[in-house]
């Protein structure tokens, strides 16, 4: 489309506001510009120059999308969005907020610097996050499908910095407090409590296993007594079935014994009997 045409009720709001999502942007490139020049963690210096490339990238794209809906581009944005905030007074504003950057860090810590710039910088990317959420549902509802595209990609990214520098800021709050608080005035460290309950927990163990086994040990023992009875009880019921037995059977023989020997005298008898009366 050609720059500068007249455009409809739709597309005019669109690029107004895609024009203060690109002034935002040309604002946060100064700003980040900035911070990184006094940012001396070096995890943190990395993600910035990171999100610094995306911030040229989304600050391109927007450009992009506003001439291709028949908006200005460059210096001409600041009419076409009707507000303040365009291309040079984004710059403008970048500029004032790092002099203000620069001269906090000549009065305060390093690390009190590092966490005012990352509160800054996360305030901004929460602005952002509604820009693009706003002009997402617009290009939504109006049938611009590339537009909300663009805006839901974007915001993602900014949503994606958001998240760590929320981190970055707690992890930043302790190094303040390691750097200026004495540790006499500090909470007790996580660890401290942990190698306290670690070692709570060895000993609660160490007893439970000594007592585990003098336990087993007992029961062992009891159970070789119970065995060794219960062998004994065997034997003697043994022997006395033995004995039983033996004296059952010697009962018997004698018995039998006598017994015969009692018939055989009563036979001698009844035949002497009976050769008399012959």
């Amino acid at each position: 489309m050609a720059e500068g045409k007249t455009l409809n009720e739709r597309d005019a709001k669109l690029v107004r506001w895609l024009g203060e999502a690109h002034g935002k942007e040309s604002e946060l490139e100064a700003d980040l510009t900035a911070h990184i020049s006094l940012t001396q963690k070096q995890a943190y210096k990395k993600r910035l120059q990171q999100h610094l490339k995306e911030t040229r990238d989304h600050k391109r794209r927007v450009a992009a999308r506003i001439k291709q809906l028949g908006g200005p581009t460059g210096q001409s944005l600041i009419a076409a969005t009707g507000s303040a905030v365009g291309d040079v007074a984004g710059k403008t504003v970048a500029a004032v907020k790092g002099q203000v950057g620069v001269a906090r860090a000549l009065v305060t810590e390093q690390a009190e610097t590092h966490l005012r710039n990352a509160q800054e910088e996360l305030r901004e990317e929460h602005v952002e996050i509604a820009i693009y959420t706003r002009i997402e549902v617009l290009a939504t509802e109006v049938g611009d499908r590339e537009t909300a595209q663009l805006a839901r990609s974007i915001k993602r990214d900014e949503e994606r910095m958001a998240k760590f520098l929320l981190a970055e800021i707690g992890r930043l709050v302790k190094e303040v407090v390691r750097a200026d608080i004495p540790r006499d005035q500090r909470a007790t460290t996580r660890r401290s409590r942990s190698t306290r309950s670690t070692g709570s927990t060895s000993r609660s163990r160490s007893r439970t296993g000594t007592r585990s086994g003098t336990r087993a040990t007992g029961s062992s023992s009891r159970s070789r007594s119970t065995s060794s009875r219960s062998t004994s009880s065997r034997s003697g019921s043994s022997a006395r079935s033995g004995t039983s037995s033996r004296s059952g059977s010697s009962a018997r023989s004698g018995s039998s014994a006598r017994s015969g020997t009692s018939s055989r005298p009563g036979a001698s008898r009844t035949r002497a009997r009976a050769g008399s009366r012959s």
